[in-house]
C-alpha cells in the first residue's frame, strides 16, 4: 500500500493505492481541512495523529509526497508546508520505515512512463486506468499520481 500526500497550509489530500503501474488500484482518496485556528505546532501534532491513523487503517508500506514545484519554493507558506510534509517522514519513521519519497510533477510523469514534463500528466496520462481520476480536484489528483508513480 502506497500513501500519496499533497499538503497545503489549509488542508491535505491523500490517496491510498496498491497494485502495479499498469494496474493501479485506488482504495481511498480524500481532502481534509486542518482545524481552524490551530497554531502551527498544534496543526503539526494533529496532522501526525491523522497520518498515524491512516498508517494503521491501511498498513502503509511506502509514502510519497507531492513536493512543491520550484516556483512555489519560497516564503512562509512554503516553510509551513515543508514542516507539514516532514510529519509524513516522522510518521513513517515511527513505524520503523524510511521508505518516503518526495516528487515534483516532471519526476512523477517520468516515473509513470511519460515524458518528464509537468504537462504530460494532463496531456498524455491514461486517465482510464483509475476510475474518476479526470474528475478529481487538483490536490487529490496530485496525491493519486504521486502514489501511482511509486507502484
Amino acid at each position: 500500500m502506497i500513501l500519496g500526500i499533497r499538503c497545503s497550509t489549509n488542508d491535505f489530500s491523500f490517496a491510498v493505492l496498491s497494485g502495479k503501474i499498469e494496474t493501479p488500484q485506488l482504495h481511498d482518496v480524500q481532502s481534509i481541512s486542518f482545524p481552524a485556528k490551530y497554531s502551527q505546532p498544534e496543526k503539526l501534532k494533529w496532522f501526525l495523529d491523522e497520518l498515524q491513523e491512516l498508517n494503521r487503517r491501511y498498513a502503509i508500506s511506502s509514502w510519497a509526497i507531492k513536493g512543491a514545484e520550484p516556483m512555489a519554493a519560497k516564503g512562509k507558506s512554503y516553510a509551513d508546508r515543508v514542516e507539514l510534509e516532514a510529519m509524513v517522514s516522522l510518521s513513517a519513521a515511527i513505524l520503523g520505515s524510511s521508505n518516503v519519497v518526495r516528487k515534483v510533477k516532471p519526476t512523477i510523469a517520468k516515473d509513470l512512463g511519460l515524458k518528464g514534463r509537468a504537462k504530460s500528466l494532463v496531456e498524455d496520462l491514461d486517465f482510464k486506468k483509475i476510475a474518476g481520476l479526470d474528475k478529481k480536484n487538483d490536490k487529490e489528483f496530485e496525491a493519486i499520481v504521486v502514489a501511482w508513480s511509486c507502484l
